[in-house]
This record gives structure tokens, C-alpha cells and sequence, in this order.
């Protein structure tokens, strides 16, 4: 019941339910969760790392700019899409305005063409940034054979 319904009009209402908001807020973050990840999936460009035994993990706040080329020679920088070197060239000289010690990037996919890597890291030293690193992932672990 939402209130008890008592005969005395001068008490008013003591209590109120709150079980179903509760349950209306719950099925309501399940369905943000569920669409925020599949927009995520959706909008990303499907980049398989080459695997390298001695990667490093990158400093969580240093100054970066991601770079991104695909099997299929789309590119994105920061995870917006770009057309031309023009556009790259600004976005990296954007984010220089906004520190010297702007690290580059650059993930390509497994297949994508060394050139197309070369050129990024081309880019990054044309406008002036000192440090570039390539985006790698660990080996998986290959079972062994039996």
C-alpha cells in the first residue's frame, strides 16, 4: 500500500512506500548499463593489438594523444575519426598548445600497413612531439599441448 488508511483524517500520511521507485530506478540503471555499453561497442574501431612480451602500461594522467589506424586504413585520433593529414596535424598541434611534453600514441591494428604506422609516427615528429610509443597487448597464454 502506498499509506495506511486509517479513519482519523488529523493524523495524515505516516509512511509512503518507496519499494516501487526503488525497483523503477533499478530496471532503469540495468537498461542505461546495458545500451551505455553496447553505443561503446558500436562506436569503436575494432583495433587487434600485435602482441609484444615487453610492453609497459602507460602513466594514467600523463599528456597523450591517441593515434588509431584500422586493417581497412580508417583513421582516428582520439577516438574521432579523421579524413585527412590536415586534420591530424591539428589535433596534435592542439594538444601541444596545451603541453610540451604531448606523448604520442599510435595503436594499429595487427593487419593495417607498416606505411600507415610510419606515417602517423611522421605526423607526431612533423609537429614536434619528442615521445611516441606503439600501442601493444600481452601474449595470450597458448595452452600447452597435451
Amino acid at each position: 500500500m502506498a499509506a495506511d488508511t486509517n479513519s482519523d483524517d488529523e493524523e495524515g500520511i505516516n509512511s509512503i512506500n518507496v519499494t516501487p521507485l526503488v525497483d523503477v530506478m533499478l530496471v532503469l540503471l540495468i537498461i542505461f548499463m546495458v545500451t551505455t555499453t553496447k553505443i561503446q561497442e558500436s562506436e569503436a574501431l575494432a583495433i587487434d593489438k600485435p602482441d609484444a612480451q615487453t610492453g609497459q602500461k602507460l602513466e594514467p594522467k600523463q599528456h597523450h594523444i591517441l593515434l588509431t589506424c584500422a586493417k581497412d586504413g580508417k583513421l582516428e585520433v582520439d577516438h574521432k575519426p579523421v579524413d585527412s593529414d590536415a586534420a591530424i596535424k591539428e589535433a596534435i598541434t592542439r594538444k601541444l598548445a596545451e603541453g610540451r611534453d604531448l606523448q604520442g600514441i599510435i595503436q594499429c591494428d595487427e593487419e593495417a600497413q607498416v606505411k600507415s604506422m610510419i606515417h602517423l609516427v611522421d605526423l607526431l615528429r612533423d609537429a614536434g612531439v619528442k615521445k611516441y610509443a606503439i600501442a601493444t597487448e600481452k601474449p595470450k597464454a597458448t595452452p600447452a599441448p597435451s
